[in-house]
């Protein structure tokens, strides 16, 4: 028993012994805690699950541990917690902060992940968790967030703050849930510098996730705006977007075929305002709606749209884009663009444009058909069946040169405007331009393209243009233009016919030629030209084979200087015009020629006129816009018949100008040596001058019958007019002669004043008289027609004897004509016949045609016989 008890003794000995060693051990572990947690945690971690760097904890209670601040860091993620206190089912986290740092890694360590799905060996049980404040920093990220995390169920989480989410996580997935409204997703889009203003946006973005498939579903309600200087475009989107993504096959999905998009555009009609009122009615539509209707399809090396739909409202418009694809690994974009609109106003419209972009290659073309059956009433142009078909392709280095090619071909059954009409009208315009890209393109350079060629072919059935009308018009050219705006243009100009008034034309065909520089007030440069017409007909002039040489300078819209030669038969004349300060002064010269050569011209004004010989020239100066015009012509030593009037050594120098609807002629010296017309007059002179903007001649005398004939002033016009002839010492001898009675001597002189008047271009004789100037004598000799009748009238035998030789004291004639040159004289004779004796009053009336007179006259004319023989 005393053994057993101090066995007890000893025991109870040992036991405080070893409680006493227990409690210094535990009062040791508890304070060194803090070095010891940390040296176990070190030795516990590897470097790839970071380092604990910090750790700070005590006993709270008997059931609860307090952390008051634990550290981790790795090479990207800093975590920090304070103030969590842990009683083994659920850990409460005062404030926590997570930092996320950029880290370089080099591409040669990066290591490639295979996807498996996804295997959670979750336990049941696990202590809840509970953050009340949770701070993210990150370089991502415009600015920290601040969040607060609670476990709702098992492995089921709540996040608030700038971000509300929901996180989910089972055996084989996660599954998230992010509401659209979050704060930090409004931060991001007012952050984000987009082209539209996000005026709202609701919805939620639910993801799930097994390890190889990421599947999300947006539900998204939202309103964007676009700001214009004309008006504000608002888009609403509300639908759904399902997306999925394959890791292992890395490709995926997007169908947006549940998110149409509604554009509203109120007030943006201003855009079209250039356009003709039925047009923008036509095309303009206040809502609009885009659809993708298919799948985006996309992997790691290519992204496919097989279409996207935009569609009017109003049911008009439609255009897609379809079959687009970009390929990463090639650096290769392809798709198709297509545009139709079919309306009244506008039948249809319909564009098609096909692009490949290979790196920095693009290959791109393109058609453009466009049918009007007619235009607007409010342009001033109007049309019938108006068509245009059109063609490109765009191909080159989008870094380096562009090269387009282009070809419009529009037809039109009519055009109308003001002076102008076209009916059946076709032309092709075709061009190669080449737009050089490189940076120093932009250096000196004035226009986009570095080098434009085109080509032009244009025909039109039949063609009103200011008041010409015609058939078969033909313009054809072609030209270039480079980068500093030096150009060339060739153009041909053919015209089957053409009517203006009385002038009509055929087979006219005209040439122009332009090189120099393209300015903004004009083109500068030289001109060269021609011209050929066949055909030129008035009523009173025809012109055939008329060619025209043109050359010059022109620079700028108001300055012009040309030359022009112009052939017709052997005239040749030469025009130089220029165009400065709005005035068109010119100078047209026809230089010394034989005159014979306006011979086809003149003879067309009067058909009877035969040139024969003498020289011509002329000038006429001026300014068009004034109507101002100064004229020199001289004619020398000319000689020409008029049917059978025989005119020679005709010389009349003559000056004179037309201002401001005046004519003026200076007085010019008339000359004629000699007019053979029947009668024959010699030395006529003249002055050629101008009166009330008519020509009139002037101081007219000419040599006749051994006497003269004068007159102060004859118009040379149409206009009915009265002129007093006078006519002194005409020789009567002469006279007699000249009326081829023989047997009949006629002796003496006479003088008078013949009024004549002319009316209608026909002249009359009224109230003429001759009367002698110094005595006269009669003698009658074997006149057959006085013979017969003294045989008649034996009776008067005596009477009839005294006029066989007749003294004349006095001798008068009363001479009248009538417009048909019917002339009627009525004479009185008193004299005396010396030899019987016997005075003498004899009065008679003698009527005789002065025309058929003179007509045998000019028949027994040697000398017009031989020129008229000659001429003709």
């Amino acid at each position: 028993m005393q053994v057993f008890n101090k066995y007890l003794i000893a025991m109870r000995r040992f036991f405080l012994i070893l409680l006493f060693a227990l409690f210094t051990i535990g009062i040791t572990v508890y304070y060194f805690r803090v070095p010891l947690t940390l040296t176990i945690g070190k030795q516990i971690l590897t470097e790839e699950q970071g380092l604990l760097e910090c750790l700070d904890w005590s006993v709270d209670s008997w059931d609860r541990l307090a952390i008051e601040r634990l550290c981790w860091r790795s090479d990207a993620i800093a975590v920090e917690l304070t103030n969590a206190t842990f009683d083994g089912d659920h850990l409460q986290v005062g404030n926590m902060s997570v930092v996320h740092r950029a880290v370089q890694t080099a591409s040669d360590t990066e290591v490639a992940h295979t996807p498996a799905p996804l295997q959670f060996d979750l336990p049941e049980g696990m202590p809840t968790l509970q953050v009340e404040a949770l701070t993210v920093s990150s370089p991502l990220l415009p600015a920290p967030l601040n969040l607060s995390v609670t476990q709702r169920d098992d492995f089921a989480f709540i996040i608030n703050g700038d971000v509300k989410a929901d996180i989910d996580l089972y055996d084989t997935e996660l599954r998230t849930t992010l509401d659209l409204s979050s704060p930090v997703v409004q931060t991001l889009l007012r952050q984000a510098n987009l082209p539209v203003e996000v005026a709202a946006l609701t919805g939620v973005v639910e993801t799930r996730f097994d390890g190889l498939t990421v599947n999300a579903d947006i539900q998204l309600q939202s309103t964007l705006n676009y700001a214009l200087p004309q008006c504000q475009p608002e888009a609403q989107i509300n639908g759904v977007i399902a997306a999925q993504w394959d890791l292992s096959s890395q490709s995926g999905k997007v169908d947006l075929s549940q998110l149409p998009v509604d554009l509203s555009v109120p007030e943006c009609e201003s855009l079209l305002a250039k356009l003709p009122q039925s047009w923008q009615n036509s095309l303009w539509s206040a809502q609009w709606q885009v659809h993708i209707t298919e799948p985006v399809t996309l992997n790691a090396d290519k992204v496919s749209l097989p279409e996207l739909r935009v569609s009017a409202g109003n049911g008009a418009t439609l255009a897609t884009l379809s079959d687009l694809a970009y390929s990463l690994a090639g650096q290769q974009v392809r798709s198709k663009l297509m545009l139709s609109h079919q309306s009244d106003a506008l039948n249809l419209l319909e564009a098609q444009v096909d692009v490949l972009l290979e790196g920095s290659q693009l290959d791109s073309k393109g058609t453009v058909t466009l049918e009007v059956a007619q235009a607007p009433a409010e342009l001033a142009v109007n049309w019938q069946d108006v068509t245009l078909r059109s063609e490109f392709t765009l191909q080159g280095t989008v870094t380096e040169q562009l090269n387009l090619t282009f070809k419009m071909q529009p037809q039109a059954d009519s055009v109308t405007a003001e002076n102008l009409s076209l009916e059946a009208l076709s032309t092709t315009l075709s061009g190669q331009a080449a737009f050089d890209l490189t940076q120093q393109s932009t250096v000196a350079t004035k226009a986009p393209f570095k080098l434009l060629q085109w080509q032009l072919n244009s025909n039109v059935e039949r063609y009103l243009i200011s008041g010409v009308q015609g058939r078969n018009l033909s313009v054809t050219g072609h030209g270039d233009i480079n980068a500093l705006l030096a150009a060339t243009v060739h153009g041909d100009i053919r015209v089957g016919s053409f009517k203006r008034q009385e002038v009509r034309g055929k087979d006219l065909h005209q040439q122009l030629e332009f090189s120099g520089q393209l300015q903004s007030e004009g083109p500068v440069g030289k001109l060269a030209g021609s011209s050929v017409i066949e055909l030129l007909a008035h009523p009173q002039l025809v012109l055939r084979d008329v060619a025209m040489q043109s050359s010059g300078r022109i620079a700028g819209s108001e300055q012009l200087a040309l030359n022009h030669t112009l052939t017709l038969d052997n005239l040749e004349l030469q025009l130089t015009h220029r165009l400065e300060a709005g005035l068109m002064p010119f100078t047209l010269t026809l230089a010394d020629h034989g005159l014979g050569a306006v011979q086809s011209l003149a003879s067309q004004f009067v058909p009877k006129l035969k040139i024969e010989q003498g020289l011509i020239n002329a000038q006429v100066t001026g300014e068009l816009t004034r109507q101002t015009f100064d004229f020199e012509m001289n004619v020398d030593d000319a000689a020409f018949l008029y049917e059978h009037h025989y005119v020679s050594e005709l010389d009349l120098p003559m000056r004179g100008k037309w201002h401001a609807g005046e004519l003026v002629i200076e007085p010019a010296p008339l000359s004629i040596t000699e007019v053979r017309s029947g009668a024959v007059l010699t030395d006529v002179q003249g002055q050629i001058t101008s009166d009330s903007n008519l020509p009139v001649l002037r101081q007219f005398r000419a040599n006749v019958f051994g006497g003269q004939l004068a007159a102060e002033q004859i118009l040379l016009s149409k206009q009915d007019q009265e002129i007093l002839v006078t006519a002194s010492d005409l020789d009567l001898m002469l006279i007699s002669e000249a009326g081829r009675e023989s047997g009949v001597e006629l002796h003496g002189r006479v003088s008078g004043r013949l009024p004549v008047f002319i009316r209608n271009g026909q002249a009359e004789i009224r109230d003429g008289y001759l009367s002698n100037v110094v005595d006269s004598m009669l003698k009658v000799e074997d006149n057959a027609s006085f013979n017969a009748l003294k045989s008649q009238r034996p009776e008067l035998q005596t009477v009839f004897g005294v006029l066989d030789e007749l003294s004349i004291e006095t001798l008068s004639a009363d001479v009248n004509m009538a417009q048909d040159g019917q002339l009627e004289l009525a004479v009185k004779i008193a004299g005396e016949n010396k030899q019987q004796k016997q005075p003498v009053n004899f009065n008679y009336t003698h009527s005789e045609n002065i025309y058929t007179l003179f007509r045998a006259l000019r028949l027994s004319d040697e000398i017009t016989q031989e020129v008229e023989k000659a001429l003709n």
